[in-house]
């Protein structure tokens, strides 16, 4: 009796698992063909520097990875209700696959990390190279965009762009919750954002690698989560409770 109540419970638990899977994926191509859908969207971007190509390509990879996830859903919701071996086995397979492709990604995330940082760095300090008022208009507007929102000046020092230096350096007409920010500080002697701009991009850029990292790894600890109660289930099949054996003896589970 109690294997019986064991084994609907993690058929439950299997079926809930896909079904939220297959909603999520649903979502996806919900949204990503929405967005290609919508040619307003697409005419009002050709107005704007946005990389329309960029917005497609994105919005075709969420509509494939959808189609993914509704498959992934089908296939364990399926297997679990049926309790049918091959739907299972292919569900196995499927996120074995997956959960190994997201521990990969995680790792090449963090082992690039260094690299990555260094690179930006280099790019970031190269623009002070050139005189701010020699700069072209897109990384001029890239420059006044990254000191208004990081609240900084100069790229590799706050003297970058002496003697002429852009509106966008000015703290002393910002707002009073700004100027108290802990992420500038203004220096109300120059009337301008006494730190600059390359320590605050890379903070941010480790923050994105770490989520790059993370989230991957932490779907793969839920995929296997996934994988357990489907391979239970999988192995109820062949007769009984699924048994494992540890050095030589054998353990059922829920006996």
């Amino acid at each position: 009796m109690a294997v019986g109540f064991a084994m609907n419970c993690v058929k439950s638990l299997l079926i809930l698992f896909n079904f939220m899977f297959w909603l999520l994926g649903v979502g996806l191509v919900a949204v990503g063909a929405s967005i290609v859908g919508d040619g307003k969207m697409i005419d009002a971007l050709r107005l704007t520097d946005f990389d329309q190509q960029l917005l497609a390509s994105t919005c075709n990879a969420m509509i494939a990875v959808g189609v993914f996830a509704i498959l992934i859903g089908f296939l364990g919701c399926a297997g679990a209700a049926t309790e049918n071996k091959c739907l299972l086995g292919a569900f196995l397979v499927i996120m074995g696959v997956m959960a190994l492709m997201e521990i990969i990604i995680g790792g090449v995330a963090l082992a690039n990390k260094h690299k990555a940082e260094s690179y930006l760095k280099d790019k970031i300090d190269h623009i002070s190279d050139t005189p701010y008022q020699n700069l072209t208009a897109e990384v001029k507007k890239f420059v006044d965009i990254i000191q208004a929102e990081f609240h900084c000046c100069g790229m590799e020092t706050v003297t970058d762009w002496e003697p002429n230096y852009p509106g966008s350096c000015n703290c002393t007409q910002k707002t009073g919750d700004d100027v108290d920010d802990d992420s500038g500080v203004c220096d109300t002697a120059t009337g301008r954002w006494g730190k600059p701009c390359d320590g605050k991009i890379i903070d941010n850029l480790r923050g994105a690698i770490a989520a790059m990292a993370g989230m991957p790894i932490a779907v793969a600890f839920i995929t296997f989560i996934g994988m357990a109660m489907a391979f239970v289930i999988f192995r109820s099949k062949d007769g009984g409770p699924p048994s494992f054996i540890i050095r030589g003896h054998e353990y059922k589970a829920f006996a």
